[in-house]
């Protein structure tokens, strides 16, 4: 399974035109985002973290606020995070689907499992992800 998603982020970066090398600046990127979902700045991402920042990652996406993400806001999102989501391929990302992916996405960043990410795990999903 984990594979399969590392093979089907890879493949949208390479179909959206990402450079697979990343440059210092792509790496800042990463850190700021950390900074970003890490709301109480104890250097961790906690599981209620990841979920308030998929909330609102989802909130921004569906413009019409019609609690599902169509195509038309998939393809606004640059950054294809969504795209996977839709597991049933039916061209929308319902709230579910979204829960779904980013429950996943921490998964496969906490790499000793102790329900946290560290900044150097998140760096480390991301560098593989890239490949950088």
């Amino acid at each position: 399974m984990l594979n399969l998603v590392r093979m089907m982020i890879l493949s949208l970066v390479i179909f959206s035109g990402t450079s697979l090398f990343a440059q210092p600046a792509d790496i800042q990127e990463i850190n700021a985002q950390f900074k970003k979902i890490d709301t109480n700045r104890d250097n961790v991402i906690s599981l209620d973290e990841i979920q308030i920042y998929q909330a609102q990652t989802f909130a921004d996406l569906d413009k019409d606020k019609s609690n599902t993400i169509d195509s038309g806001e998939m393809e606004a999102d640059q950054t294809d995070i969504h795209k996977l989501a839709d597991k049933n391929q039916d061209g929308k990302v319902s709230q579910e689907e979204s829960v779904s992916q980013f429950n996943e996405y921490f998964k496969q960043m906490d790499k000793n499992q102790d329900g946290k990410v560290s900044e150097a795990e998140y760096t480390d999903y991301w560098k593989l992800i890239y490949k950088f």
